[in-house]
C-alpha cells in the first residue's frame, strides 16, 4: 500500500488505530517483505507516510515479536518470521486463553475490551485481508477473555495471528492448516459453547484440538 493509499484509507476511517507494526506485518503476509528480504527504517517511512520515529518502533517491536533480525548498530533488519513462528504465538495464545478460564478473573483487572481495541483489530479488514470464519470467531474469543485478564496479549499476539493466518498470507506463503476448514469451525462452535457452560476442561481440551487443527502441514 503507498503513502498516498494509506493517507486516504486513515482519512475514510479515522476511528481505525493503527500501530505502525501493523503496516509491516501487512507487507510480510502478503509477500511484499519475503523471509531473507531487507527492511529498513528510511523505506517503512516513505512506503507508508511515517516518521522515521513511527518506523524505527515498528522495527522495534517487530524484533520483539521475533518477525525480525537486527543489529544494534544498524536502521533495518532481516525478515526471519516463518509460519512456524505464528504458531508459537497461536501456542501462546491458546496457553493465556485457558489460563484466564482456570485462573478466572485477576483481581487487578480494570478494564475489558476498549474501542481502541476493537479499532486495531478491524486493520485486518482495512488492509483487505480476511481471516478465515473460525480464526476470526477464535480470535473473538480471545480478545473477549483476555480483554481484563491479559491486556498486553491483544496487541502482542492477537493482531500478528490474525494477520498471518489470514487467508493472503496462507496462499502467498504456501501453508495449509492440518484439518479442513468446516472441521475448524466445529470445534470453535464446540469451545464456545464449552466456554458458555462452564465445562472448562472440554474448554482447555477443545482449545488443544484447535490450535492443532490450525497447525501447518
Amino acid at each position: 500500500m503507498t503513502a498516498g493509499t494509506t493517507a486516504t484509507a486513515t482519512a475514510l476511517l479515522p476511528a481505525i488505530v493503527i500501530d505502525p507494526v501493523d503496516y509491516l506485518l501487512v507487507d510480510i503476509a502478503t509477500g511484499r517483505h519475503l523471509p531473507g528480504d531487507g527492511v529498513h527504517v528510511e523505506q517503512l517511512a516513505h512506503e507508508h507516510g511515517l516518521s522515521l520515529a513511527e518506523a524505527g518502533a515498528a522495527l522495534d517491536e517487530a524484533w520483539c515479536l521475533g518477525l525480525v533480525s537486527r543489529r544494534a548498530t544498524t536502521t533495518g533488519g532481516i525478515v526471519c518470521w516463518t509460519p512456524e513462528a505464528t504458531q508459537v504465538m497461536l501456542h501462546r495464545l491458546a496457553r493465556a486463553m485457558v489460563s484466564a478460564v482456570t485462573a478466572g478473573p485477576r483481581c487487578d483487572a480494570k478494564r475489558g475490551l476498549i474501542d481502541g481495541d476493537a479499532q486495531r483489530f478491524t486493520v485486518v479488514e482495512l488492509f483487505g485481508l480476511t481471516a478465515p470464519c473460525d480464526v476470526a470467531l477464535f480470535l473473538e474469543v480471545a480478545r473477549a477473555l483476555l480483554g481484563a485478564w491479559a491486556p498486553d496479549l491483544l496487541d502482542e499476539l492477537i493482531m500478528p495471528v490474525a494477520v498471518l493466518f489470514s487467508q493472503s498470507a496462507q496462499r502467498v506463503h504456501g501453508f495449509e492448516p492440518a484439518a479442513e476448514a468446516d472441521v475448524r469451525c466445529e470445534m470453535v462452535r464446540e469451545l464456545v459453547s464449552s466456554l458458555i457452560d462452564g465445562r472448562t476442561a472440554d474448554f482447555e481440551s477443545t482449545v488443544a484440538d484447535y490450535v492443532l487443527a490450525l497447525s501447518t502441514h
